[in-house]
């Protein structure tokens, strides 16, 4: 199950939803910070977890326009929702994937390479670190308590993210200061004093997703 149907379908599990609804949800839930997905990618998924028995869906009336598919979890799906977010939810942070990956070859770059892509992970950190914290003040401004899964969400996320720009900062000032001229156009490629130790990835797991899947809406 992917990340997209995993949040769709504990969406659906909260209450009956239409399509359009679930997109709203996304949308105010600020879920689009960590989920990529179009308004019509939403009914080809819904067709397919109902084709899968893990939804049904019926047509209703919600006004003077034409009748709209509703749709429900089904007993199998909740049971596969839940067991999928139990399983997500054991899986410790994987060492050595997705960015640590690229950390433990750093010798395979020049200093220079290695300070502008670091750099650019910063500002790039930042920036996804401000839009969260904007939206979860968002959320703790509303008249209504915050359901526990959004205060998960964007409390963990944004602890990470902290963690990850203080080290970000303090690793790259230290790079700087060992090599001072990785920030000059005319710098030549200084060799690394280590040796290369290339490491590869030992398990299929994708790092980013995994985090995406960890951070959707459970069941209350």
């Amino acid at each position: 199950m992917t990340e997209t149907e995993l949040t769709i379908l504990s969406l659906v599990a909260e209450g009956p939803r239409y399509g359009y609804e679930i997109q709203q949800i996304i949308d105010e839930r600020g879920l689009r910070e960590w989920l990529a997905i179009g308004f019509s990618s939403i009914y080809y998924i819904l067709n397919k977890l109902e084709r899968q028995d893990l939804l049904t869906s019926e047509l209703r009336f919600s006004g003077p326009g034409p009748a709209r598919k509703v749709y429900q979890i089904t007993e199998a799906g909740r049971g596969v929702l839940q067991t999928a977010i139990a399983e997500l939810l054991r899986q410790p942070h994987v060492i050595g994937a997705g960015f640590e990956l690229g950390l433990a070859n750093l010798n395979a770059m020049s200093p220079k390479q290695v300070y502008k892509a670091l750099t650019q992970h910063q500002n790039d950190l930042n920036s996804r670190l401000e839009v969260a914290q904007k939206s979860w003040a968002r959320h703790q401004a509303d008249n209504k308590p915050v359901p526990n899964h959004i205060r998960a969400l964007y409390t963990h996320s944004i602890a990470m993210m902290t963690a990850e720009q203080a080290w970000l900062k303090a690793f790259v000032e230290d790079w700087h200061t060992r090599y001072p001229a990785v920030n000059e156009d005319d710098m030549h490629d200084i060799p690394s004093s280590a040796p290369t130790e290339i490491h590869h990835r030992t398990t299929p797991t994708d790092q980013a997703k995994m985090i995406q899947r960890l951070k959707r809406p459970p069941r209350p």
